[in-house]
């Protein structure tokens, strides 16, 4: 079966985002518990949650950028944390940014999955930047979920 090691990623990507993660509540799971007024509340100076979503589908677009080839893609200082106002629009922006993730991936060529992606300062490959996209998404969903305790 052709992409197969790419399809096994996407269903990993897509379980710890929207149910059946084997780690525990998904990412829309948890989002969906939140309310908008609990979004912009900071502790001390950390990113809010509705920063952190943000930051989350800025480096999903920088991974669907880098699948498609765009070797000069960079997430910017304004991109990588943002702040926005508006927490539906950033759901829904999360939301379309992993179904064109899933997408791209789709159309991937598995041989290139070990190839290393185009930037200019890390080296790191395809595959590693799949598996880490999961990686960061999981790590500030633990940041989300310790700020909607302390804030409870």
């Amino acid at each position: 079966m052709k992409n197969m090691e790419t399809q096994h990623i996407a269903k990993l990507l897509h379980k710890a985002f929207t149910k059946n993660a084997w780690h525990g509540p998904s990412v829309l799971e948890v989002l969906n518990t939140i309310t908008a007024e609990q979004t912009s509340k900071r502790i001390g100076n950390a990113h809010t949650i509705i920063e952190l979503v943000s930051h989350m589908t800025a480096w999903r677009i920088f991974t669907i950028k880098k699948l498609e080839g765009d070797k000069d893609y960079k997430v910017t200082d304004e991109l990588n944390f943002p702040s926005p106002t508006n927490w539906t629009e950033v759901v829904q922006l999360l939301k379309e940014s992993q179904a064109k993730l899933l997408q791209v991936m789709n159309h991937f060529p598995e041989e290139k999955l070990h190839e290393e992606v185009p930037h200019s300062s890390y080296h790191y490959t395809f595959y590693t930047m799949l598996h880490g996209i999961i990686q960061h998404d999981l790590y500030h969903l633990g940041q989300i979920v310790l700020i909607t305790k302390a804030l409870a």
